[in-house]
């Protein structure tokens, strides 16, 4: 960036920086905003089963605009490389995980967990909704990357990043619209398994990364924190899908998925603080993201 001699480049920097600092902070509190969200209706109302089960709760406004607005920032951060493509699906499906709800054992479904039927509208005009704007945003990236003063070199670094968003686009709405039962049975769970799971490859992949340029590699200990992070979320996604797969509906009657949603929440902002702290005096903005490659002229 040239400066113009009045301030006005230094300016520029200034408000890039800030807007990266407060996309990056605000990430990390939408982490927060759940967490005081649960913990004060659990204070009301008791500890429910899950966290997601909280949808169920006056907590549902938070949960829903706490994942949404993470999801927004998620895409804007993602970075470059295979990091970027990660991150997008990760942020491609947060909105999931927000607008399609656990199945529950209450609201008249009976010993039979099920997302109740007074529901069902709302999801439907959830994933809808979802759908429409998804397919626009991918439009809008192919629009984008195709720009005059891109070329086909903007379009190669975003088309994974495409593909997988055609690829998450296409498997939800063919799913929802073809076995809907099935969806509102499953959709939340692979969907939230499915975010935590592509965080969990992204902090591996930044833990074992050599190619730092032009950013300043981490300490050892930040890439060891990293690897602990990635492991620890496989680990502990593992542990709740093994308790849910044997345990069953009985699973809906202990604090286990509660503890493992937990843990998988914390692992993630302690991931995110990490990052945040180690790109906070970056010069560029746009080169203080994850993901190997060199910087964009």
């Amino acid at each position: 960036m040239v400066d113009d001699g009045a301030g006005g480049g230094r300016a520029a920097d200034t408000a890039l920086r800030r807007t990266y600092r407060y996309l990056r902070l605000g990430v990390a509190g939408t982490v927060v905003a759940i967490a005081v969200a649960v913990t004060l209706e659990s204070l009301r109302g008791g500890l429910l089963e899950s966290i997601s089960a909280y949808y169920y709760t006056p907590a549902r406004d938070v949960l829903v605009g706490a994942l949404i607005a993470g999801s927004l920032g998620l895409l804007a951060l993602s970075g470059r490389g295979v990091q970027r493509a990660l991150l997008d699906a990760a942020a491609l499906l947060a909105p999931l995980v927000a607008v399609v709800p656990t199945p529950t054992l209450g609201s008249g479904c009976g010993a039979t967990p099920c997302v109740p039927a007074s529901a069902h509208l709302s999801v439907d005009n959830g994933v809808a909704t979802y759908l429409v704007v998804g397919a626009l945003a991918v439009v809008v990236a192919v629009i984008v990357g195709t720009r005059a003063d891109a070329g086909r070199a903007a379009l190669a670094r975003t088309w994974p990043s495409i593909a997988l968003a055609v690829a998450v686009l296409t498997a939800t709405w063919a799913w929802w619209a073809l076995a809907r039962t099935s969806f509102l049975g499953f959709g939340h769970l692979v969907a939230a398994t499915g975010f935590f799971a592509l965080l969990a490859a992204v902090a591996l992949i930044d833990a074992g990364r050599s190619d730092w340029a032009p950013e300043q590699p981490p300490a050892r200990g930040v890439r060891v924190a990293y690897a602990v992070v990635g492991v620890l979320l496989a680990v502990d996604l593992i542990v709740v899908i093994s308790v849910v797969a044997i345990m069953g509906d009985a699973a809906m009657r202990t604090p286990l998925v509660f503890v493992g949603e937990v843990v998988a929440l914390v692992l993630f902002g302690l991931y995110w603080v990490l990052q945040t702290v180690g790109t906070w005096s970056s010069a560029d903005p746009r080169l203080a993201v994850s993901g190997p490659g060199r910087p964009r002229r």
